[in-house]
């Protein structure tokens, strides 16, 4: 197998075995290895060149992700594997992990934090959002744990922002009830808010 190179986008080689294009590899790794157009290839390393390529597409493309948002392991994992497959991604997420762009833990404070403080969930529907994410449980109790979750009071707060003057009509309060619903909090917490904020909630038990 004659293997060949032509020039892609940025820093990056389009290669060719018999004149048909196999894959891109990035001209580091290409000059580094001592590729030269022309030469022969066995298929063992070409086999070994598929997975390094691979592997660092992989890698490549998780930076770039991260530049743009942060990610629990599994949740870039899944990402990358529809495109770079299961042996590539896994091995890139052990390289972003070991030099710090990864970390379950402080993605995990993070993103609970923004989710208590600015979507204003309930704890019990961040620990959801968190396991959707792919963060171990332990690690989720230990982050909700060092929420200041006052249910209650929360939901009160709440009230007297947007409902100054109560509901206008019994429409409006179904639908603010089933939000918070949808936002984690309990139904008895629920009551409770609107009992202290002295609200009829006048909607039966089956919400």
């Amino acid at each position: 197998m004659i293997i060949k190179s032509k020039a892609g986008n940025g820093n990056k080689i389009h290669v060719y075995i018999d004149n048909e294009y196999v894959l891109t590899v990035y001209d580091d790794y290409w000059f580094q290895n001592g590729f030269k157009d022309g030469e022969t290839i066995t298929e063992e390393e070409l086999a070994s060149l598929k997975e390094e390529a691979g592997f660092r597409l992989a890698y490549e493309k998780g930076l770039d992700y991260l530049t743009r948002r942060s990610y629990a392991q599994k949740e870039l994992f899944y990402k990358l594997k529809t495109k770079y497959g299961d042996e590539a991604s896994e091995r890139a997420i052990e390289k972003l992990s070991y030099f710090g762009y990864l970390n379950d833990e402080e993605f995990a404070k993070m993103y609970s934090k923004y989710l208590f403080e600015t979507k204003k969930f309930d704890v019990r529907r961040i620990s959801t959002e968190l396991k959707l994410k792919g963060i171990d449980r332990e690690i989720i109790e230990n982050v909700t744990k060092t929420l200041d979750n006052e249910p209650i009071q929360r939901i009160i707060e709440m009230l007297s922002t947007k409902f100054t003057n109560g509901f206008k009509d019994e429409k409006t309060k179904k639908r603010f009830i089933a939000k918070l619903q949808r936002m984690g909090y309990s139904w008895s917490d629920i009551k409770s808010a609107f009992s202290e904020y002295e609200i009829d909630i006048i909607v039966n038990d089956e919400l």
